[in-house]
């Protein structure tokens, strides 16, 4: 099956479309594609399918209807959960799915220099619309939204799709396209500094003037603002007389860097368009549901009046799960948003005295375009700089690997036209009226792609157990699937086979995934180096037996602590994202689950000394538990087993 929303819904199956009944049935299943992957609340259906006034059956008409979709889509199709549907649908049947992925990858091919392949993917990916809008015909908030969201998608598809052109082809040819697009679109600004530039390109320098004139007359009639920097910055050099004309089959022009900037800025000192985002990723696979929320928050961010605050959204997640690839990826698709730069900071690397705080706002107004000469001594005078800097513009900063909410308070832009991203391992961090998006592993499809990405798949025909077995250990979590997805790329004589009893035969296969010092293992050192002493004792414990889940009473065995003390430090760990809820065997139960390579990791860095502490507490309280153990206690000298197990 192959689900189409970029126009009318559709629906094919071996390339012919499927019949899905009556029009509430299709209504219901439009809203659970336009929230692909998320759970669509019994509510939400009823105000969809009946806005006005629902009929007494709704829940029976409602349960048959997703009977009828489950009869022609499949029985798994959609799942059904406490409080309403789901529908996923398999990676590369969705084309708003497919498209977002195209973009991506299209964006990652231009900041690589590859603008002839990042064009002919926009091309592909732009040849997927079948109408005027996403969800065409269909009425509603959630199609509205969605339809939205993919609308300023495809602007920034063709915009990049435009860039890549003005990059291969001659910018005369773009012309006529370009009038259209900014007749369609008479306030967006990158069109008109792609046409503007396309008209100069083309030896109508003053069809290009004129364009800018025309964009910021109906930017302060109708938004009471200026053009973006860059914009401007083009104007100016155009304006100039000192500078030669762009010719044919130059590179577009860039903002010059901020010691010969001479173009006026939003009201801030002349600097150049600063994209301090770490690189994409290529070939970023899966997630297509968390990108849509990230991507969602910051755009809206980036739409919203000067003057109130800043959009925020907080992408968390255990270690190695994907936070800070998500979140640049992310920046990556909607740099287009935030004209006056794309900013960076990573709060692992600041040191909490004033001196780094001094450091990291320099870099942050370096990037605004303040010379260093020009920047106050002290870190508070460059806050207000850095504040006043961004409250009129628009600027997009990510925060990553944040750890207290001290790390944000001094760098979260102000004004309504920024945004922020932050990646997290604490779920507890707080900032006001942020987005959560919280990151769980990866399911065993996206497992699977994102560890063949990039391999040729007949390399592995025939090893599906072995497969199976490599994907077990890494559990999911893309920093494992990536360092095996690499491993097998540097190794080429190497079967999965080899992989899976490389991995089998070591205590701590985390050792195996990433190079020495910065592989996984050490990843999961640092994160619990930033915990208390305290905690790293009990999390360490905890990693003593096999045991998937804990439960409080279990963890107080193990801790040697009360019931309830257990149940706070359980909590605790968990809000780090170094333990995750699961739901328990009796309704309305919790329990808690710990990651297979993190325990591995910490049971194989736990002291005997401390071990047999525990061993010896399980064996008198639980010895269920110790049946449970990875049999550490046969390697170790009978006569430590005897002492620590005597009765005390």
């Amino acid at each position: 099956m192959r689900f189409s929303v970029l126009g009318p819904l559709q629906v094919l199956s071996l390339g012919r479309p499927v019949a899905l009944g009556g029009p509430k049935q299709q209504l219901l299943l439009a809203l659970l594609l336009a929230r692909a992957g998320a759970v669509v609340s019994i509510p939400q259906i009823v105000d969809t399918l009946w806005p006005s006034r629902p009929p007494r059956t709704v829940l029976a008409q409602i349960h048959s209807r997703v009977s009828s979709l489950r009869h022609i889509l499949g029985a798994g199709a959609i799942e059904t959960f406490p409080t309403g549907y789901s529908l996923t649908p398999p990676p590369g049947t969705l084309d708003a799915a497919v498209f977002e992925e195209e973009v991506g990858r299209a964006v990652a091919l231009r900041a690589s220099g590859r603008h002839g392949e990042a064009a002919a993917l926009l091309r592909t990916g732009l040849g997927r619309w079948r109408g005027q809008s996403a969800f065409q015909h269909l009425e509603g908030e959630p199609f509205e939204r969605e339809a939205g969201r993919l609308e300023e998608l495809r602007l920034l598809a063709l915009a990049h799709r435009i860039e890549a052109d003005l990059e291969t082809r001659d910018a005369a040819e773009l012309v006529p396209e370009l009038a259209g697009l900014v007749a369609a679109h008479p306030t967006h600004e990158r069109l008109h500094h792609h046409l503007m530039l396309a008209l100069d390109r083309s030896g109508r320098r003053g069809d290009a003037l004129n364009v800018y004139l025309g964009l910021r007359r109906r930017l302060a009639a109708e938004l009471g603002t200026d053009p973006a920097a860059d914009v401007q910055h083009l104007y100016q050099t155009l304006l100039s007389a000192d500078r030669a004309a762009p010719a044919a089959g130059r590179r577009p022009w860039r903002a010059p860097s901020a010691a010969v900037a001479a173009g006026p800025d939003r009201k801030g000192p002349a600097g150049r368009y600063a994209n301090q985002l770490p690189p994409d990723i290529p070939d970023f696979v899966g997630r297509s549901r968390e990108r849509r929320l990230v991507v969602d928050a910051l755009m809206s961010g980036s739409a919203a009046p000067v003057g109130t605050a800043a959009r925020a959204v907080i992408v968390s997640g255990m270690t190695g799960v994907g936070k800070s690839a998500l979140a640049v990826h992310a920046a990556h698709l909607t740099r287009d948003r935030f004209p006056d730069g794309q900013l960076y900071v990573d709060a692992s690397a600041v040191p909490r005295t004033e001196e780094g705080l001094r450091s990291v706002l320099g870099r942050l107004l370096h990037g605004l375009g303040v010379p260093e000469d020009q920047q106050p001594t002290s870190w508070a005078l460059r806050q207000d700089v850095y504040r006043s800097l961004v409250a009129s513009r628009r600027v997009l900063v990510l925060i990553d690997n944040v750890t207290e909410a001290d790390d944000l308070r001094v760098i979260l832009p102000t004004g309504g036209g920024s945004a922020v991203c932050v990646t997290t391992q604490v779920s507890a961090l707080a900032v006001d009226g942020a987005a959560r998006v919280p990151l769980e592993v990866l399911g065993a499809d996206e497992s699977r792609a994102l560890l063949l990405s990039g391999l040729r798949a007949e390399r592995f025909a025939g090893q599906g157990r072995h497969l199976d077995e490599v994907l077990a250990v890494c559990g999911g979590l893309p920093a494992a699937l990536r360092a095996v997805g690499h491993l097998l790329a540097a190794r080429p004589h190497w079967s999965l086979e080899r992989v899976a009893s490389s991995l089998a035969a070591v205590r701590n296969p985390a050792r195996r995934l990433g190079p020495p010092g910065r592989g996984l293992a050490d990843a999961f050192d640092e994160a619990c180096g930033r915990l208390t002493e305290e905690h790293r004792r009990a999390l360490s414990t905890l990693a003593a037996f096999e045991v998937e889940r804990l439960t409080p009473a279990t963890a107080g065995v193990l801790l040697g602590c009360s019931r309830a003390a257990a149940a706070a430090l359980l909590d605790e760990l968990t809000d780090r994202n170094l333990l995750r809820p699961v739901p328990g065997g009796r309704p309305g139960e919790w329990v808690y689950a710990m990651h297979g390579l993190l325990r591995a990791h910490l049971h194989a860095m736990l002291p005997d000394s401390e071990y047999l502490t525990v061993f010896a507490r399980a064996s008198r309280e639980a010895p269920y538990l110790v049946r449970r153990s990875p049999k550490r206690h046969r390697g170790l000298p009978e006569g430590l087993l005897a002492v620590a197990c005597a009765p005390e």
